[in-house]
């Protein structure tokens, strides 16, 4: 008797086991909103397409260190994009469009550079992986049904998620939003 109840409460826990507020927006642009997306990046942004990823169009920050990549489901609405990267920019970065913005933050406060402690103290523990090789450290978050998740369900949906890639302990990529169904 003693064993099933911890094996019930340990799925009782897990299924409540959530990312704490998960973040929705990049340097005021908001997931799904053509509107902030157009303040951001400018409208009608060419969207590269590859066999790797969904279409996808690249931006740079003022200073050159940062690169943000928005990603557009097949079918969506022109400038409009579902989910979002910010990684190290590249030498081949310097041909992108620049942004008017340095660093490229979440509404939630994420940049690059941050501990997984500070990552983690925004969002909670609730990984659903995290691998480490070397000096690397990736963590993953996931919401599945997430058109019945209180906070995300006005966006329609079924999964959420945030991936985060560490390298000697600081973040160095990024990448969230809703997972193309």
């Amino acid at each position: 008797m003693a064993i099933l109840a911890c094996v019930l409460f340990s799925g009782e826990a897990l299924a409540k086991c959530r990312m704490k507020g998960p973040d929705l927006s990049i340097s005021g642009m908001t997931l799904l909103d053509s509107d902030s997306a157009i303040k951001l990046v400018g409208a009608g942004a060419k969207l590269a397409e590859g066999e790797e990823d969904l279409p996808h169009a690249r931006f740079v920050s003022t200073n050159g260190a940062q690169e943000l990549v928005l990603f557009a489901h097949y079918g969506a609405v022109d400038d409009e994009y579902a989910e979002v990267e910010v990684r190290v920019a590249g030498a081949e970065a310097i041909a992108l469009k620049d942004l008017p913005v340095e660093v490229f933050k979440t509404g939630r406060g994420v940049e690059l550079g941050m501990s997984v402690a500070q990552v983690q103290s925004l969002f909670g523990t609730c990984v659903k992986t995290r691998q480490k090789t070397g000096s690397e450290l990736f963590i993953e978050y996931e919401i599945e049904a997430a058109d019945r998740d209180p906070d995300l369900k006005t966006f329609g949906y079924p999964v959420y998620y945030a991936e985060y890639e560490f390298q000697r302990g600081k973040l160095a990529r990024f990448r969230f939003g809703f997972a193309y169904p």
